[in-house]
């Protein structure tokens, strides 16, 4: 969600950079950077995959384990609310998984289970997702929206005025000199070059920091704010959120919603202008949930407090903290996501919290109090709603299903377990929701089928289906 990353300037240019505390001493070189000079970068993603915003191929059931994404060249991987996103090292975006409100940015309405290119936008050189909209800064020192606008997040002075609105493609608000972006839920934010920061959208918990809770639908400075050097946005769209800034001496402001202590000042009253987290110095990055925060301190150590619902801390029980707790020691990245947390350690990813969809990626659905192991040779990690992504040396796991278009016809492979049974399903792309055209049952050695007699040039879905594999659908066009 609402992760933001150490800033250097190069040429110039504001470039993003993970925090790696050696490498920042050694000379503010990326995480992504030193792991491209020792081998291949790969992404992978866990979690919900109804629009497949996992983007390994196909949607359906969740995953509780990293897949793959079908993606390379980029520089980082970010999930939002039901879609993911990666800027790519040409400067452009791709995009995947749903697409109600046009989030995926190509000018349509239709999801998508692989990227695909944001049309129209180049020259990014920092990206930030929301809940149903996304956020690029250009190399101009302007910036880049689309997606939902329901509250005023695009930024261009429209709003759906609390209707669900959105914008397929991206538009380009009047804002200039911006050196760092943020989003999350509805509502954005910017810092510009003066140090100081601009936000937008929804106001309901004096989330945008300008001493009021009236939404705004284009950038409004926050108030008594200077001297910032990273920002973070934690929210959900309609319920509201809070935002965190990191200044340059080290320490942490926020504002908005506080009834969970997430401000960290020892409250939990919510505060419409910024108010500083209480006994934390030394902070090098932030990240933001909904209900709460994270901070990583110059000597690896993080720092959570706000929502403990869930276990999201990391502290053990389930008890809200209003002023920062240490929870692991040795970080080198952190990211706050719905209602639980990801941090890597020593080229390990961890996660604990709230495990729906399995988005903390251990292999269950089992809620952690503390954190756990879910991958090795992890550079970075982000955390979104309902899944998950990071960014690992070498390659990822194999596909978990992949479909090849003949003549005619669409093949259909997977990798699985032994089932029962296997069921494969077909339809038109157009067919309603719900209801297949045909299906064929397949014994418990099956990996393999061939759907034949289809027309060519017509999108079709793919359905494999068993009981402990779930539901995967891929969509295809036969040859002509």
């Amino acid at each position: 969600m609402g992760d933001v990353k150490t800033l250097v300037q190069r040429g110039g240019a504001v470039v993003t950079v993970v925090v790696v505390l050696a490498l920042l001493i050694a000379g503010s070189v990326s995480a992504s950077e030193a792991a491209a000079e020792t081998g291949t970068l790969s992404a992978v993603a866990w979690g919900q995959n109804v629009h497949g915003e996992l983007g390994a191929g196909y949607k359906g059931t969740e995953s509780n384990v990293p897949v793959s994404v079908l993606l390379s060249g980029f520089t980082s991987v970010v999930p939002g609310y039901y879609s993911t996103y990666a800027p790519m090292n040409d400067g452009t975006v791709r995009a995947w998984g749903g697409n109600d409100f046009g989030e995926l940015g190509n000018g349509t309405r239709l999801e998508s289970d692989k990227p695909l290119p944001v049309k129209g936008l180049g020259g990014v050189v920092q990206f930030a997702a929301g809940g149903a909209h996304s956020l690029a800064l250009l190399a101009t020192g302007g910036i880049a929206t689309w997606g939902g606008n329901t509250f005023g997040t695009i930024g261009n002075g429209t709003s759906g005025e609390g209707r669900e609105a959105g914008v397929a493609l991206p538009v380009f608000p009047a804002l200039s000199r911006v050196v760092s972006v943020a989003a999350g839920g509805s509502m954005d934010a910017a810092i510009l070059s003066d140090g100081t920061v601009v936000s937008w959208g929804e106001n309901k918990q004096g989330q945008l920091g300008d001493g009021t809770t009236v939404e705004k639908n284009v950038p409004t400075r926050v108030r008594g704010l200077a001297g910032v050097k990273a920002v973070a946005v934690g929210g959900v769209g309609s319920l509201g959120g809070h935002m965190l800034a990191l200044l340059h001496d080290g320490t942490v402001m926020a504002w908005g919603g506080n009834e969970e202590g997430q401000l960290g000042d020892g409250t939990i009253e919510d505060s419409s202008v910024p108010v500083h987290v209480k006994g934390l110095a030394g902070a090098v990055a932030i990240s933001a949930g909904p209900s709460h925060s994270l901070a990583l301190l110059a000597d690896g150590t993080l720092m959570a407090w706000g929502s403990n619902t869930f276990g999201q801390l990391g502290i053990l029980g389930t008890a809200s903290s209003t002023s920062p707790r240490p929870v692991m020691r040795g970080v080198t990245d952190i990211s706050a996501g719905l209602r639980y947390s990801l941090a890597v350690k020593a080229g390990k990813a961890f996660a604990w919290g709230w495990n729906h969809f399995g988005v903390l990626g251990d292999g269950t659905n089992v809620d952690k109090t503390t954190p756990v192991p879910v991958l090795n040779e992890a550079v970075s990690v982000k955390a979104g709603d309902y899944h998950s992504a990071a960014v690992i040396h070498g390659a990822g796991p194999a596909p978990v299903l992949t479909r090849t278009p003949g003549e005619g016809s669409l093949t259909v492979n997977w990798r699985a377990r032994d089932e029962p049974q296997w069921l494969i399903l077909w339809r038109k792309a157009t067919q309603p929701r719900g209801e297949w055209e045909a299906s064929q049952k397949l014994p418990p050695a099956a990996r393999s089928y061939t759907v034949t007699g289809l027309t060519a040039g017509q999108s079709y879905e793919v359905g494999v289906e068993a009981v402990d594999f779930g539901e995967k659908i891929v969509t295809a066009t036969p040859l002509p």
